[in-house]
Protein backbone atom coordinates (compact mmCIF):
# COMPACT_ATOMS: atom_id res chain seq x y z
CA UNK A 1 0.00 0.00 0.00
CA UNK A 2 1.47 3.51 -0.70
CA UNK A 3 0.90 7.09 0.36
CA UNK A 4 2.68 10.23 -0.49
CA UNK A 5 4.55 11.35 -0.32
CA UNK A 6 1.46 12.68 -1.97
CA UNK A 7 2.52 16.18 -0.26
CA UNK A 8 4.00 16.33 -3.85
CA UNK A 9 0.56 16.26 -5.26
CA UNK A 10 -0.52 18.99 -7.25
CA UNK A 11 -4.56 19.64 -7.07
CA UNK A 12 -5.06 21.83 -10.20
CA UNK A 13 -7.98 23.94 -11.02
CA UNK A 14 -9.45 23.56 -7.97
CA UNK A 15 -11.66 26.34 -8.04
CA UNK A 16 -13.08 26.01 -11.51
CA UNK A 17 -12.77 22.20 -12.51
CA UNK A 18 -13.83 20.79 -15.58
CA UNK A 19 -16.46 17.98 -15.74
CA UNK A 20 -14.49 14.49 -15.02
CA UNK A 21 -13.59 12.49 -17.76
CA UNK A 22 -15.48 9.02 -18.42
CA UNK A 23 -13.19 6.45 -16.76
CA UNK A 24 -13.65 2.62 -16.93
CA UNK A 25 -10.23 1.01 -16.24
CA UNK A 26 -8.02 2.04 -12.92
CA UNK A 27 -4.94 2.00 -15.00
CA UNK A 28 -6.37 4.95 -17.31
CA UNK A 29 -7.04 6.50 -13.83
CA UNK A 30 -3.49 6.33 -12.32
CA UNK A 31 -2.04 6.97 -15.75
CA UNK A 32 -4.14 10.47 -15.04
CA UNK A 33 -2.84 11.01 -11.71
CA UNK A 34 0.46 10.66 -12.57
CA UNK A 35 0.22 13.34 -15.46
CA UNK A 36 -1.10 15.49 -12.48
CA UNK A 37 1.85 15.52 -10.31
CA UNK A 38 4.44 18.56 -10.88
CA UNK A 39 6.75 18.66 -13.07
CA UNK A 40 9.29 20.89 -11.42
CA UNK A 41 11.29 18.93 -8.58
CA UNK A 42 9.65 19.43 -5.04
CA UNK A 43 11.21 19.70 -1.54
CA UNK A 44 9.49 19.21 1.62
CA UNK A 45 10.30 19.26 4.95
CA UNK A 46 7.55 17.93 8.16
CA UNK A 47 7.57 15.96 10.84
CA UNK A 48 5.52 12.53 11.36
CA UNK A 49 3.55 12.91 14.68
CA UNK A 50 2.80 9.49 16.65
CA UNK A 51 0.06 7.91 19.35
CA UNK A 52 -3.20 6.29 20.79
CA UNK A 53 -6.29 7.28 19.02
CA UNK A 54 -7.24 9.46 22.02
CA UNK A 55 -4.20 10.08 23.74
CA UNK A 56 -0.90 12.87 23.20
CA UNK A 57 0.93 12.77 19.82
CA UNK A 58 3.95 12.97 20.86
CA UNK A 59 6.91 14.20 17.48
CA UNK A 60 8.76 10.39 16.53
CA UNK A 61 11.31 12.15 13.58
CA UNK A 62 11.66 14.58 11.42
CA UNK A 63 10.79 14.11 7.59
CA UNK A 64 12.80 15.83 4.42
CA UNK A 65 11.77 14.94 1.19
CA UNK A 66 12.90 15.47 -2.60
CA UNK A 67 10.77 14.59 -5.71
CA UNK A 68 10.88 14.51 -9.31
CA UNK A 69 7.71 12.25 -9.57
CA UNK A 70 6.52 13.91 -12.18
CA UNK A 71 9.83 13.58 -14.88
CA UNK A 72 11.35 10.89 -16.13
CA UNK A 73 12.96 9.15 -14.52
CA UNK A 74 10.39 9.72 -11.01
CA UNK A 75 13.11 9.76 -8.87
CA UNK A 76 12.56 10.51 -5.05
CA UNK A 77 14.88 11.16 -1.91
CA UNK A 78 13.52 10.70 1.49
CA UNK A 79 15.96 11.59 4.92
CA UNK A 80 14.55 10.60 8.40
CA UNK A 81 16.14 12.97 11.02
CA UNK A 82 15.56 12.81 14.87
CA UNK A 83 14.36 15.39 17.45
CA UNK A 84 17.92 16.89 17.04
CA UNK A 85 17.94 17.39 13.18
CA UNK A 86 20.76 14.08 12.81
CA UNK A 87 19.72 12.04 9.59
CA UNK A 88 19.00 8.08 10.99
CA UNK A 89 17.59 6.78 7.94
CA UNK A 90 17.82 7.75 4.38
CA UNK A 91 15.99 6.43 1.75
CA UNK A 92 16.40 7.30 -2.55
CA UNK A 93 14.40 5.74 -5.13
CA UNK A 94 14.56 5.65 -8.86
CA UNK A 95 12.03 3.78 -11.46
CA UNK A 96 14.18 2.62 -14.10
CA UNK A 97 12.80 2.39 -17.66
CA UNK A 98 11.87 -1.57 -17.55
CA UNK A 99 10.02 -0.55 -14.77
CA UNK A 100 11.38 -1.29 -11.64
CA UNK A 101 12.34 0.97 -8.41
CA UNK A 102 15.76 0.75 -7.98
CA UNK A 103 16.23 1.54 -3.86
CA UNK A 104 19.12 2.67 -2.14
CA UNK A 105 19.26 3.00 1.76
CA UNK A 106 21.61 4.07 4.75
CA UNK A 107 20.84 4.05 8.16
CA UNK A 108 23.08 5.25 11.32
CA UNK A 109 24.76 8.06 12.73
CA UNK A 110 26.55 8.55 10.66
CA UNK A 111 24.44 7.18 7.54
CA UNK A 112 25.99 4.04 5.98
CA UNK A 113 24.65 1.94 3.22
CA UNK A 114 22.46 -0.58 4.74
CA UNK A 115 19.65 -3.74 2.88
CA UNK A 116 17.15 -1.52 1.84
CA UNK A 117 14.08 -2.29 4.16
CA UNK A 118 10.82 -4.30 2.82
CA UNK A 119 7.96 -1.55 0.95
CA UNK A 120 5.60 -2.02 3.01
CA UNK A 121 7.50 -2.32 6.25
CA UNK A 122 6.91 0.02 9.06
CA UNK A 123 9.10 3.17 9.62
CA UNK A 124 10.02 2.96 13.10
CA UNK A 125 6.78 3.78 15.86
CA UNK A 126 4.90 5.10 12.93
CA UNK A 127 1.73 3.71 11.13
CA UNK A 128 3.78 4.84 7.94
CA UNK A 129 5.13 2.43 5.26
CA UNK A 130 7.88 2.81 2.88
CA UNK A 131 5.63 2.29 -0.08
CA UNK A 132 3.44 4.84 1.57
CA UNK A 133 5.98 8.15 1.05
CA UNK A 134 7.21 6.77 -2.74
CA UNK A 135 3.47 6.75 -3.77
CA UNK A 136 3.86 3.23 -5.10
CA UNK A 137 0.09 2.97 -5.46
CA UNK A 138 0.38 5.71 -8.46
CA UNK A 139 2.59 2.53 -10.60
CA UNK A 140 0.01 -0.59 -9.71
CA UNK A 141 -1.76 -2.57 -12.50
CA UNK A 142 -4.81 -4.96 -12.70
CA UNK A 143 -6.65 -2.73 -10.60
CA UNK A 144 -10.38 -2.29 -10.75
CA UNK A 145 -12.96 0.87 -10.33
CA UNK A 146 -15.84 -1.23 -7.89
CA UNK A 147 -17.89 2.76 -7.55
CA UNK A 148 -17.53 6.52 -6.68
CA UNK A 149 -18.27 7.69 -2.97
CA UNK A 150 -18.62 11.26 -1.95
CA UNK A 151 -15.89 11.87 0.24
CA UNK A 152 -14.39 15.66 1.76
CA UNK A 153 -17.95 17.07 -0.15
CA UNK A 154 -16.21 15.57 -3.39
CA UNK A 155 -16.85 12.86 -5.59
CA UNK A 156 -14.75 9.96 -5.51
CA UNK A 157 -13.55 7.05 -7.88
CA UNK A 158 -13.16 3.70 -5.67
CA UNK A 159 -10.13 1.90 -7.25
CA UNK A 160 -9.59 -1.69 -5.82
CA UNK A 161 -6.22 -3.68 -6.01
CA UNK A 162 -4.78 -6.68 -5.03
CA UNK A 163 -1.47 -8.74 -4.51
CA UNK A 164 1.13 -9.12 -6.12
CA UNK A 165 1.14 -5.14 -6.52
CA UNK A 166 -0.29 -4.20 -3.22
CA UNK A 167 0.46 -6.72 0.14
CA UNK A 168 -3.27 -7.28 1.01
CA UNK A 169 -6.29 -6.08 -0.73
CA UNK A 170 -6.13 -2.21 -0.96
CA UNK A 171 -8.69 0.60 -2.30
CA UNK A 172 -7.81 3.83 -3.25
CA UNK A 173 -10.10 6.99 -3.42
CA UNK A 174 -9.25 9.29 -5.76
CA UNK A 175 -11.23 12.89 -6.74
CA UNK A 176 -12.51 12.28 -9.90
CA UNK A 177 -12.60 15.71 -11.33
CA UNK A 178 -9.00 16.75 -9.98
CA UNK A 179 -7.42 13.53 -9.76
CA UNK A 180 -6.03 13.55 -6.01
CA UNK A 181 -5.56 11.01 -3.88
CA UNK A 182 -8.59 11.80 -1.23
CA UNK A 183 -8.43 8.34 0.76
CA UNK A 184 -6.94 4.70 0.85
CA UNK A 185 -7.64 1.20 3.20
CA UNK A 186 -5.94 -1.88 3.75
CA UNK A 187 -7.85 -4.96 4.49
CA UNK A 188 -6.91 -8.58 5.47
CA UNK A 189 -8.18 -11.71 4.13
CA UNK A 190 -11.19 -11.15 6.13
CA UNK A 191 -11.90 -7.53 4.41
CA UNK A 192 -11.13 -6.58 7.97
CA UNK A 193 -9.43 -3.18 7.88
CA UNK A 194 -5.75 -2.95 8.87
CA UNK A 195 -4.91 0.68 7.89
CA UNK A 196 -6.46 3.52 6.86
CA UNK A 197 -4.84 6.70 5.05
CA UNK A 198 -6.93 9.99 4.82
CA UNK A 199 -6.32 13.66 3.79
CA UNK A 200 -7.01 15.94 6.47
CA UNK A 201 -5.87 19.40 4.91
CA UNK A 202 -4.94 21.14 1.73
CA UNK A 203 -2.71 24.10 1.17
CA UNK A 204 -2.32 26.53 -1.37
CA UNK A 205 1.86 26.83 -2.94
CA UNK A 206 1.02 29.25 -6.07
CA UNK A 207 -1.90 28.49 -8.13
CA UNK A 208 -1.49 24.67 -6.89
CA UNK A 209 -3.56 23.10 -3.90
CA UNK A 210 -1.24 20.41 -2.51
CA UNK A 211 -2.26 17.75 0.21
CA UNK A 212 -0.58 19.21 3.53
CA UNK A 213 -1.73 17.12 6.00
CA UNK A 214 -2.81 13.05 6.35
CA UNK A 215 -4.05 11.05 9.19
CA UNK A 216 -2.89 7.30 9.20
CA UNK A 217 -4.50 4.94 11.42
CA UNK A 218 -3.66 1.05 12.24
CA UNK A 219 -5.91 -1.85 13.74
CA UNK A 220 -6.72 -2.87 16.18
CA UNK A 221 -6.15 -0.82 18.80
CA UNK A 222 -6.39 2.44 16.61
CA UNK A 223 -2.69 3.57 16.84
CA UNK A 224 -2.28 6.52 14.49
CA UNK A 225 0.36 8.94 13.13
CA UNK A 226 -0.04 11.91 11.55
CA UNK A 227 2.23 13.75 8.68
CA UNK A 228 2.29 17.53 9.17
CA UNK A 229 4.04 18.75 5.70
CA UNK A 230 5.29 22.15 7.35
CA UNK A 231 6.79 23.54 3.98
CA UNK A 232 6.40 22.50 0.31
CA UNK A 233 8.81 24.13 -2.28
CA UNK A 234 9.91 24.15 -5.76
CA UNK A 235 13.56 23.72 -5.76
CA UNK A 236 16.17 24.94 -8.40
CA UNK A 237 17.57 22.65 -11.45
CA UNK A 238 21.42 22.26 -9.66
CA UNK A 239 19.86 21.07 -6.65
CA UNK A 240 17.12 18.88 -8.95
CA UNK A 241 20.49 16.97 -10.43
CA UNK A 242 22.16 16.41 -6.98
CA UNK A 243 19.09 14.43 -6.12
CA UNK A 244 18.15 12.66 -9.30
CA UNK A 245 22.31 11.72 -9.55
CA UNK A 246 22.42 10.47 -5.74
Amino acid sequence: MALLAAGAMRVSGATNATAPAAFTRAADVLERVRANLPNEAIQIHGELLCGARRGKLDRAFYLDANFQLGQSPATACYTLRDGFGAASEQLTIVRQPNGVWRRDYAKGRPLQSAPAPAGDSLIGSSDVTWNDLSLAFLWWTDGVITGRERLLERECLVLEFMPPQAPRLTRVWIDEALLVLIKVEEYDAQRVMQRRIAVRTFKKIGDNWMIKDLDIRRWPGEHRTLIKLNEVNAITNTAAEVISNQ
